[in-house]
């Protein structure tokens, strides 16, 4: 990774601190960075504007991109389970490079309603955002990068991208009421993707016979 990485200041907001992480500084940015990049210049808060990040784009039809949110938030909940401080991508991910201009049409889509959670936020209900609640929360991210990887094509991500979004979001602000909304969302994006996921397979096996001229 590069030498000139500077971490955002706690104080900044969340879509300006991934305004200037994604869009960067002009022509010169390389137009795929390396995630390991992109997340030093997040800086301490980088659990919860991680998964706001890469949330993000599972709400957008993006060939192969969700999948590879998936993957982080699933490493993202793995090292809050572990009881990390900080987030450490391992480095076969950390140089994983992506489209810059991906994340940035994903940005530019969710700027106002992310400015519009900033307004309402505000920490209270501290115990459901602290530390020792973050294994729990890490279990909840954890189900919810197993729905993003599922087999559900074109919305499958949406339902558990916006819980991921949301648990994002209340870390960040320290909204306990933000997290209970993205508790309750991801009960919701859960039961979406299981019952998709098994009428998929249902329908495969239904049809498997007939494919391979037994029907």
């Amino acid at each position: 990774m590069r030498g000139d990485v500077r971490m955002k200041p706690l104080s900044a907001r969340i879509s300006d601190v991934l305004a200037e992480t994604v869009r960067g500084k002009g022509e010169a940015d390389d137009p795929t960075p390396m995630l390991g990049d992109l997340v030093a210049l997040l800086g301490k808060r980088s659990f919860g504007i991680v998964l706001v990040l890469f949330g993000l784009p599972n709400l957008l039809p993006l060939p192969g991109l969700p999948i590879l949110c998936g993957v982080i938030v699933g490493v993202v909940a793995l090292q809050m389970l572990r009881g990390h401080d900080a987030l450490v991508l391992p480095r076969w991910l950390a140089q994983r490079r992506v489209k810059r201009r991906d994340l940035q049409n994903v940005l530019e889509k969710s700027e106002p309603t992310l400015r519009w959670f900033e307004r309402v936020m505000r920490p209270r209900l501290l115990a459901l955002t602290d530390v020792q609640a973050q294994r729990a929360i890490g279990a909840l991210v954890m189900m919810m990068a197993l729905c993003l990887m599922s087999p559900i094509p074109f919305i499958g991500g949406i339902p558990p991208g916006i819980a991921v979004i949301l648990v994002g979001l209340a870390m960040v602000e320290r909204d306990g009421v933000v997290m209970l909304v993205a508790a309750f969302a991801a009960v919701i994006a859960l039961i979406f993707t299981v019952s998709l996921t098994y009428l998929i397979l249902w329908k495969f096996f239904v049809l498997l016979p007939r494919l391979l001229g037994f029907g």
